[in-house]
Parts: C-alpha cells; sequence; structure tokens
C-alpha cells in the first residue's frame, strides 16, 4: 500500500514538499529525513527567475508529493524555454527547452536524468487563469528537449518541470515562464466544483471533512459511466491516475498518485475510486487537474476547493 501526501501551500521559484516520502522500490514509502527541517531564510520574490531555493521553510511550503523520492533541499537545476513562435490559441508551436546547472554552465541531456514514472522529464503547464493544463513529455533532442504545444489561449504559460539529475538522485521542480502576457488580466473563477464531466465519465470528488489549514483529510475520486461504477482506467505513466493542482497565487504546483498498488503491466485496470490523502498547509483556492486513461485516450477530469 503507498501513502500519497498532497501538500497545499506556497512556493517560489521551485516546489517540493515539507513531508516528503522516500520510495523503497517495494511499493512502501519512508519519511524524508529533511522533512522536519526549518529553512535559514525567507524567500525573496524580487530573486531571479529559476534561482535555487531553500525548500524545506515551514511557512512557505512547496507543494508535491514525492512519488519518486528524495527531495533536494535547492534546485541544482534551471530552465529555459524557447517558443518557435508566438503562442496562439490553437496553432501548434515548436518549444526549445533548456535544463542547466544552476551554477556553471553544465547542459542536462536524456542521459543526465533518471526515469521517474516511465519518463525522464515531466513538464506540467498551466496558464495564469488555471483553465488549460497540459502534461507533456518532451523528447530529447543532443543536450537540448523539444515539444509542440498547442494552447487553447492566447496566453503566456508557467511550466514546471519535474525531474531527477543522475548526479544527485533527487527530485526537483524547477520553473519557467514562456509566451507574452495578453494585454488584460486573466479572469480567475475560485467557484467550488466538486463534479466534472467529460467524454461521457462523471467524476466526483468527495471529502470526509472541510478542507482547513493543518487539517488531514481523505478524498476520494469515483468514476462512473452512465451511473454505474467504471473500473475499467488503463495505466497511465505508471500509476491509475496522476493529480495535478495549482493554487491561487500561481506559484505551487502538486503531482501526486492515489492510495493503493500501482499497476504492474499494461493490461491491468483500475477504479472505480480512488482515494487520495490530503494534508492543507495554506489557505486559498486549489484547482486540481486528475488525468486517467480510458480506451487508450488520456482524460482530464478538473475539480475545485477552497482551503480554510
Amino acid at each position: 500500500m503507498r501513502l500519497n501526501v498532497l501538500l497545499i501551500g506556497t512556493a517560489l521559484f521551485a516546489c517540493a514538499p515539507i513531508l516528503a516520502c522516500k520510495h523503497t522500490g517495494m511499493g512502501e514509502h519512508i519519511k524524508h529525513p529533511l522533512a522536519d527541517q526549518e529553512s535559514s531564510h525567507m524567500h525573496d520574490i524580487k530573486k531571479p527567475m529559476n534561482s535555487t531555493q531553500d525548500i524545506q521553510h515551514k511557512n512557505h511550503n512547496h507543494d508535491n508529493h514525492s512519488h519518486h523520492g528524495t527531495i533536494a533541499k535547492k534546485n541544482t537545476l534551471k530552465l529555459s524555454l524557447t517558443p518557435q513562435g508566438p503562442l496562439e490559441a490553437g496553432i501548434t508551436t515548436k518549444v526549445i527547452a533548456t535544463l542547466t546547472s544552476a551554477v556553471g554552465d553544465k547542459t542536462f541531456g536524456d542521459a543526465d536524468l533518471k526515469e521517474a514514472h516511465t519518463q525522464k522529464l515531466h513538464f506540467l503547464v498551466i496558464n495564469p487563469s488555471l483553465t488549460d493544463y497540459h502534461h507533456i513529455h518532451p523528447i530529447a533532442t543532443g543536450k537540448q528537449w523539444t515539444f509542440n504545444f498547442t494552447p487553447k489561449k492566447n496566453d503566456n504559460y508557467r511550466v514546471w518541470a519535474d525531474v531527477i539529475p543522475i548526479t544527485t538522485g533527487k527530485q526537483e521542480y524547477v520553473m519557467a515562464d514562456m509566451g507574452t502576457a495578453p494585454k488584460n488580466k486573466a479572469i480567475f473563477n475560485k467557484t467550488t466544483h466538486m463534479i466534472s464531466t467529460v467524454d461521457g465519465y462523471t467524476f466526483t470528488l468527495t471529502l470526509n471533512s472541510q478542507p482547513k489549514v493543518g487539517n488531514a483529510l481523505m478524498s476520494n475520486i469515483t468514476v462512473t459511466k452512465d451511473g454505474k461504477p467504471f473500473n475499467q482506467l488503463e495505466p497511465v505513466m505508471g500509476a491509475f491516475a496522476h493529480m495535478v493542482g495549482f493554487t491561487e497565487d500561481y506559484q505551487s504546483v502538486l503531482h501526486i498518485h492515489p492510495l493503493g498498488n500501482e499497476p504492474t503491466s499494461a493490461t491491468e485496470h483500475g477504479g472505480s475510486k480512488l482515494e487520495f490523502h490530503i494534508e492543507p498547509k495554506k489557505a486559498g483556492f486549489v484547482k486540481l487537474f486528475t488525468q486517467v486513461r480510458i480506451n487508450g485516450k488520456d482524460v482530464f477530469a478538473q475539480f475545485g476547493l477552497t482551503v480554510k
């Protein structure tokens, strides 16, 4: 049985959990030794993009369930993104990404990264209104990474790279922006949203208590089709679901998996209930995207909740 922990809070430019978990390789997780440490300084919002940050400050939480391994105390990498054209709704644009060392000029390609959940590099992409989410796996081309991006909005986008350098063996979340911000500020909808219907499948999020800062709770997502439980979820990136969330301050990201055993073959199926352990650490609105695979297609269910 795996224990996946969702921590909700604020991060500045880099993300990692206050309570981290280390995977032992046998479906068991242990607490990261840095989980109870407090950082020696406050984050400075004036620091340049992609600067390394101390990740263990208890008042500036970095959201994420560490399902890959231990978390780096400071990011060792920085990310740059270069779209080959303007980001326009419905238009596919090639983007070149580069991962380099935060100190020095080493460039990190495919051979320099450790695979985690079937991929060397995960890009978690969102626009300022938290409405257009993409989970992207870029392709290594020498010491660069490329991907095609088709935004649904005429907007700029924020990208978090979920990555483990082989040199450290520790998971990092490295952030960068791409595109040009529109003239009009994004309209942000903070409506609580607990039911999502996509392609005829209904996803219902339930909580065993009100989400409050410091209050641990369990959450369930049930999947139904035509009013009946649906238990034919297919493996996606080594799990039956991936939940990614973003906070209203646009500074935090989380990436977690449901409780329970992960699939060991492509023919296994899961559902109709997905269970998550939640420990809110900061008040505010959180937008959640749950990704599952059905009949070979990735389906994204959206939820919104407010932590008091």
